[in-house]
């Protein structure tokens, strides 16, 4: 299988961001630029939205030259360039399981993330999720082999490994439902609670429960997303947040635009005001799990 252009990461998406505002102060059309650079006018396109594509020096060089750049800035492109075309993330072994156009898309920006926000009122997040848990909601979907399903949880597992290893925020609220449905197969949701109540001591960690008796409250109506954010990277500001969404099975939205993420901020503000506290998640899913057979 021939390599695959490696998925939106934070060093493409800051090569886009230092392209696209070289090309608004030049008044240069696309066309007239790509045009000077030898390549297809969809192409110039790519690199300025921060799709994939390829970033070859030699047209980062004519590129910057189009756009006289300074030095200091050349030099900046060219090093992010480099570490575009050359991120490989681990999700790609599992090409045959998440296509780069997906799931790695999100990956990608979640293992560059410096902070997560997530709201769920379905499911426990993958983040949080066991290896039972994963393969029993897996199972659940008609499309999917016992092949693929393991090789899905294989990937969700993988993905855990961001908490301990770049250790973002984490900060999650979960509907109290989320908790509830698990507890229809006990043995299950004990190995899962106490899943949860160990990965919720971890210092970058924060988990919060909605419970039942707030009733409906504000927020719930933007239903379950991610709010990413990230840190500053190649003495460069930080990317901008990207809100994600589960939009059915195979794919996904993403908002970037600040009004968009504004909006799920004040939901998530006005989530927060229901949600218990870590401490006081962690003593009631601790009881819960105490009460569960082992």
């Amino acid at each position: 299988m021939p390599a695959q252009p490696a998925a939106p990461s934070v060093p493409r998406r800051q090569v886009a961001r230092i392209l696209s505002k070289l090309h608004r102060e030049s008044g240069l059309y696309i066309k007239d630029v790509a045009e000077q650079v030898n390549l297809h006018h969809a192409t110039v396109t790519k690199m300025l939205k921060g799709q994939p594509c390829k970033l070859k020096p030699i047209y980062i060089d004519k590129l910057c030259d189009i756009y006289h750049a300074t030095p200091e800035t050349r030099a900046n492109v060219k090093t992010l360039a480099a570490e575009a075309e050359s991120a490989r993330g681990w999700w790609h072994a599992f090409s045959d399981t998440e296509s780069t156009d997906k799931l790695s898309t999100y990956i990608a920006l979640e293992g560059t993330a410096s902070a997560l926000m997530m709201y769920q009122s379905a499911r426990i997040p993958g983040l949080l999720q066991t290896e039972d848990y994963a393969r029993a909601l897996l199972r659940t979907s008609p499309e999917l082999t016992p092949e693929e399903v393991e090789r899905h949880v294989q990937v969700r597992m993988r993905r855990q490994a961001v908490l301990t290893e770049s250790q973002p925020r984490f900060d999650a609220i979960l509907d109290e439902n989320v908790i509830r449905r698990a507890l229809g197969d006990p043995q299950l949701a004990s190995g899962q609670l106490r899943h949860i109540i160990e990965v919720s001591a971890l210092p970058n960690v924060s988990i919060r429960l909605v419970p039942f008796d707030v009733g409906i409250y504000r927020g719930i109506e933007a239903g379950p997303f991610i709010i990413l954010e990230f840190a500053e990277t190649a003495d460069l500001e930080p990317e901008p947040p990207v809100v994600y969404i589960e939009a059915g099975v195979g794919s996904a939205l993403y908002f970037e635009k600040r009004e968009q993420v504004d909006r799920y901020r004040h939901s998530w503000g006005a989530i927060e005001w229901s949600a218990l506290s870590a401490a006081k998640t962690r003593a009631y899913l601790s009881k819960i799990a105490k009460e569960l057979p082992r």
